[in-house]
């Protein structure tokens, strides 16, 4: 199997609690979209909740770097971009 790199998630929808008093997505929530965004990709290369709990590993981020290009509102749908950089 091939998987795309860098992975780009299918759209997502920004949920109206993650809306701060300005009207723009929270900052705090752009991480739980990346969240969920490298959730699906280690998943597809086998590394998923199964593994986790079948091999007892698992895996953690040790640094994310956040580039905001531009502001999210509700209406907004969002696809994701994960790219592994390096591993151990």
């Amino acid at each position: 199997m091939t998987i795309p790199a860098p992975f780009i998630s299918d759209p997502m929808d920004i949920e109206k609690n993650w809306i701060d008093y300005n009207g723009h997505l929270n900052m705090a929530y752009y991480n739980v979209l990346f969240d969920r965004c490298s959730d699906v990709a280690f998943e597809m290369v086998g590394m998923g909740p199964n593994y986790a709990r079948d091999r007892r590993l698992t895996i953690y981020t040790a640094e994310v770097h956040v580039c905001y290009v531009q502001e999210l509102h509700l209406d907004h749908k969002v696809k994701v971009s994960f790219q592994l950089i390096d591993h151990d």
